[in-house]
């Protein structure tokens, strides 16, 4: 007897390897997957933060690559006693302007390398409702920073406001990266400010123009996380406390699914070895309330330190593009 449908996925669009980076940018949901991805020691990396728009992602996405930083100097103000950006989320606040601009060559810097690297670029979008700033009605915000409601103005963006900006976005990209594969998702985070029709007015926006994308370009694919979540999983059991979120089990099962669909047997085998290592130089001891630390211990531990080390030696020297700990 079934009591759930599991997903099968297709054969693989893209075909990855641990060796080479991997940009995954958007929703928080591409943080979740990115933290399991450099657990396994996989360079991966969401430089731009969380953003959850379409056309946050566009603005900001097409601001890091330019060579002026003009556009992002100007998307600079002062709230709460810090500077920020309405291109990026709070990581990125700081007490001056220096500060802000030298955080944003360094994810410049980081975005450009792993895209020439890596050539794989994730794209997951979380919300169709986007934020727009009242003074300026085309200045969509990727952030509102608690910012009070009075200054924005919050509209759902539509299937073809995404699709043409998107086909822009795609056609420079590929202009600047001829190699370059995208791979899209939903994420399966539920935004219930509008209730769930909202919800599902929003995520339907998306995975059509997800789809429509993905028809329409040779190098855009899509991995069905959404439809994992909701199709497969089905279950608030699979969701965090808030139930809104994914729970830790959930994205694990979503991150397993990611692994089959797009690495083979040496590529799973890397990130296995990178993960143990991992697991392993994380590893601390249960402190003893008791006992004092003896000689011996702390010499158990050294060498301990030391083989892994030298396990993570001869990982890196294997496979040099992956990371160090």
């Amino acid at each position: 007897m079934k009591f759930r449908t599991e997903l099968e996925l297709k054969g693989k669009s893209i075909s990855l390897t641990p060796d080479l980076p991997v940009v995954m940018l958007g929703s928080c949901f591409a943080e979740n997957i990115v933290g399991r991805m450099r657990r396994s020691l996989w360079n991966a990396a969401n430089p731009l933060g969380t953003l959850y728009n379409p056309l946050s992602i566009d603005i900001a996405l097409r601001v890091f690559l330019r060579e002026d930083e003009s556009s992002f100097r100007k998307s600079i103000f002062h709230a709460g006693g810090l500077y920020r950006t309405w291109l990026a989320d709070s990581s990125m606040a700081a007490e001056t302007i220096d500060d802000v601009m030298r955080e944003f060559r360094l994810r410049q810097k980081t975005l450009r390398e792993m895209l020439d690297k890596g050539r794989t670029l994730f794209i997951t979008f979380g919300t169709s409702w986007c934020y727009y700033l009242s003074e300026e009605k085309d200045y969509v915000v990727a952030n509102c920073h608690k910012q009070p409601a009075r200054i924005f103005t919050r509209k759902r963006v539509s299937i073809a406001e995404i699709v043409e900006v998107w086909a822009r976005l795609v056609n420079d990209l590929t202009e600047s990266y001829p190699a370059l594969n995208i791979g899209f998702t939903v994420s399966p985070v539920r935004h219930l400010k509008d209730g769930f029709e909202g919800n599902s007015v929003s995520k339907a926006v998306l995975r059509l123009a997800v789809d429509e994308l993905c028809n329409r370009f040779s190098n855009c694919h899509y991995f069905p996380a959404y439809e994992i979540m909701n199709d497969d999983l089905r279950d608030y059991r699979f969701y965090a406390s808030d139930l809104v979120h994914p729970s830790e089990e959930a994205v694990d099962y979503i991150w397993e699914k990611f692994r089959e669909n797009y690495l083979d047997e040496k590529g799973m085998a890397i990130l296995k070895e990178g993960e143990k290592i991992w697991k392993a130089f994380n590893h601390r001891p249960l402190p003893n309330a008791t006992l004092s630390p003896s000689e011996a211990s702390l010499e158990a531990e050294k060498r301990r330190l030391t083989e892994i080390r030298g396990k993570l030696e001869a990982f890196r020297k294997a496979h040099p593009a992956m990371l160090d700990i």
